[in-house]
């Protein structure tokens, strides 16, 4: 009979078990990063989430990160951001610890670290992967992009909110502006009636008086006539222009606003006829119609 060769069936069983922990490692290796990935998305995930606030965001990813490394239980997070730490529930110092830099527009904002809560004989199982130490970059790299969107995010909210209260503010002051418009235009009205009240109970009985001297009724009828329109804007009219009226072009301006004759003018204000044409000549030249067919009673008898 023919031996059986047993270094034959050994080289067969060393190989099946070979080909098991490859197997094995191969499997734990996709786990490993299947967690690393599930750790990224998460992040994301939650940052996609726009109602919750940066506080609350880092909070809740230092919950999960641990999840992401070959030892959950044993691990521990620390975020440190704007003067604030977030820590996961387990945080302790340990001897053996990763930090990674978390920049913002390169500039260093904070950093991130994992540590490992191992002691004694289990201290050899705690050495991070280099698996691992790629994950905390590429964490601390997404928590840079996510602070910077969030502090984006906040100031863009803040810059709305002002906007929104500067808009309320001034209509607030559209509204009281308008009032104090309606206001002073009662004010005005009031104002007015006033004067034409004082000028009827106090100056017209004089001018009453005055007629019953020797002085030219053409003269009391036109101061009668501007005491009327003391409110109106003949006056204003001929203040603003340019080159001033003189004082007596001002005085026939008035007569003719208020409807005499060249020869009434004359006959009134004691002087002749030519130079009462003359100053009609010169008022048409300063207030800008002469050679033209507009009527010098009509213009200065407009308010425009």
């Amino acid at each position: 009979m023919e031996k059986s060769n047993p270094s034959h069936g050994t080289g067969v069983g060393s190989e099946f078990r070979g080909d098991m922990k490859t197997i094995h490692n191969t499997s734990w290796a996709l786990g490993e990063r299947s967690k690393e990935l599930h750790c990224l998305y998460d992040i994301s995930r939650l940052f996609s989430q726009r109602s919750i606030g940066l506080e609350a965001l880092l909070k809740e990813i230092v919950k999960f990160i641990p999840n992401a490394w070959q030892f959950p239980e044993r691990t521990s997070v620390r975020i440190s951001y704007g003067g604030q730490e977030y820590r996961s529930r387990n945080y302790s110092p340990g001897s053996r610890s990763l930090t990674e830099t978390i920049e913002l527009k390169k500039r260093k904002c904070g950093f991130i670290e994992i540590t490992s809560l191992d002691e004694g004989s289990h201290v050899s199982r705690t050495v991070f992967l280099v698996e691992e130490k790629k994950l905390l970059k590429a964490i601390a790299d997404l928590l840079g992009s996510i602070i910077e969107k969030k502090e984006a995010e906040m100031v863009l909210k803040q810059t709305a909110n002002e906007l929104r209260k500067q808009a309320v503010e001034l209509e607030h002051k559209n509204i009281a502006l308008t009032e104090v418009v309606e206001q002073i235009e009662i004010e005005k009205s009031k104002l007015k009636g006033d004067i034409s009240t004082n000028i009827s109970e106090l100056v017209f009985p004089i001018l009453e008086k005055l007629r019953l001297t020797e002085a030219p009724s053409e003269y009391l009828d036109l101061l009668e006539h501007h005491l009327r329109e003391i409110t109106g804007k003949f006056g204003i009219k001929l203040s603003k222009l340019t080159p001033k009226l003189s004082p007596r072009e001002i005085e026939i301006s008035s007569t003719i606003q208020f409807g005499l004759t060249s020869k009434e003018i004359a006959r009134l204000l004691n002087i002749s006829f030519q130079t009462v044409e003359k100053h009609r000549r010169n008022i048409r030249k300063k207030v800008g119609i002469s050679g033209r067919k507009i009527n010098l009673v009509s213009f200065l008898q407009t308010d425009n």
